[in-house]
């Protein structure tokens, strides 16, 4: 067997390295339908128990949504750091890092609390919403916002059972705390509609964070990441979190900024059209759960394999990534063409706004595929501490060029939610077209 310069393995199987993507990124995907699936029980559960509220819960959620993603994306490096301190088989530091993210968590859901309770009434008003549903929509935002301390909390303990490889508790934990959110949802949205809901996914957040905890406590061979000890020299510092996770963090915030600005172009056409669009995006999302299992996965393989050295194996597993999320997201493509009703239908009995998803759904589910692949590529390159590239490819797409196009053919040419679902896949193409040219640049020069 030929090695590479630092004495690492060059020849890898692609088969094994396929299983090893499969086996991380099937939990981990899991997990991440587990956390969309509150999202669309919420929707779901809103749009049949009291449909009118509907635009009221999407637009609460789109400063919320904002905030949310920039601290998932603040916490990627508690993820790429934990596998990386595997791979040079420092266990220990894993646990360093863990207790980084869970304060960094902490101070940032504080800082998301203080945002939306002071301005998110006064920023949906200056996109132009009608008082009346920026008003209740900003209730909601409010309280949507005490469940974000609790939920990045819950990532940051993700990110690091992922890192570590054992991501199969958070995937148990998400999907209880979904049949508790639920029961909530029952319980409080007849008497408190989008506000009740609000208070379900706090309460089911809460378990969230309890339940992780313990678990890390409990789980076998835990005593070998030190989590209570103080910190090694040569272990990861608060800033090389930072370091990885200031860079997704705008990038995450540009992109859900970006659609928060499509939601408040389709609210700003009417209100069955922003219910529309939230469905279509919410069914989008279901399927990008899917990618993200592929991200976190490639991630982890690809960021361990650096620990060790190994660049080759970094390369491949980077690729096998990219291929084999394409794969599932054709599936869901073809899904979204085939059953657009049924779809658009499970989500509210409002035939309205169900046929305005329909028309929109083939775009979105096409629009799919260099979506999840963009979100692949990125991760494969910040686990390659190619940090800042993703979010300018990012700010281009999604920022500078998704909403103007958006409202180019949603408001002006009169499209409504196909216009919005054709600019989605626009930005998509873009993303997913300079993020694959700039992987193959840095694995080829870094091999």
């Amino acid at each position: 067997m030929t090695t590479n310069t630092a004495g690492a393995p060059a020849a890898v199987s692609a088969r094994p390295l396929l299983s090893s993507l499969l086996r991380l990124a099937g939990p981990v995907a899991l997990a991440r339908l587990g956390v969309m699936g509150m999202g669309v029980a919420d929707v779901v559960m809103v749009g049949h128990l009291a449909p009118k509220e509907l635009a009221y819960l999407a637009l609460g959620w789109s400063p919320t949504a904002v905030l949310m993603l920039a601290g998932i994306g603040l916490l990627t490096g508690v993820q790429v750091l934990s596998a990386n301190a595997i791979g040079r088989e420092r266990p220990q530091d894993a646990g360093t890092v863990l207790r980084h993210g869970l304060w960094l968590s902490a101070a940032a859901g504080a800082v998301s609390i203080l945002m939306l309770s002071l301005g998110a009434e006064p920023l949906l008003r200056a996109f132009g919403i009608a008082p009346d549903l920026a008003f209740t929509a900003a209730r909601v935002a409010s309280v949507l916002g005490f469940s974000l301390p609790l939920h990045l909390a819950f990532i940051a303990c993700s990110y690091f059972l992922e890192g570590v490889k054992r991501p199969n508790g958070a995937t148990v934990i998400m999907w209880l705390a979904n049949g508790i959110n639920i029961a909530a949802n029952f319980w409080l949205i007849p008497q408190f509609g989008a506000v009740g809901s609000g208070w379900a996914t706090v309460s089911s957040r809460v378990f969230l964070l309890v339940a992780v905890l313990a678990w890390i406590a409990l789980m076998p061979k835990t005593g070998q990441f030190r989590l209570l000890d103080r910190a090694e020299p040569e272990a990861p510092r608060m800033r090389d979190i930072l370091r990885i996770g200031g860079a997704a963090a705008l990038s995450q915030a540009a992109e859900a900024g970006a659609f928060t600005g499509m939601t408040i172009i389709a609210a700003r056409i009417g209100s069955e059209v922003v219910a529309a669009y939230q469905i279509v995006l919410n069914a989008m999302a279901v399927g990008f759960m899917i990618a993200l299992g592929f991200c976190s996965a490639t991630a982890v393989l690809a960021a361990e394999a650096l620990g060790r050295k190994d660049k080759q194996r970094a390369r491949r597993a980077s690729w096998t990534g990219v291929w084999t999320n394409l794969v599932a997201m054709g599936a869901f493509a073809i899904a979204f063409l085939l059953f657009p009703f049924a779809i658009a239908h499970a989500y509210t009995n409002d035939l309205g706004v169900v046929a305005l998803c329909v028309a929109a759904m083939p775009i979105a589910g096409l629009a799919l595929l260099p979506d999840g692949t963009q979100g692949v590529l990125a991760h494969a390159l910040r686990a390659h501490q190619d940090n800042w590239f993703p979010t300018s490819s990012h700010v281009l797409a999604y920022v500078l060029v998704m909403p103007p196009l958006g409202w180019l053919l949603a408001e002006h040419q009169g499209l409504g939610v196909i216009g919005l679902a054709q600019a989605i896949l626009w930005a998509s193409l873009l993303s997913a077209s300079v993020l694959a040219w700039r992987l193959i640049w840095v694995t080829r020069k870094r091999t």
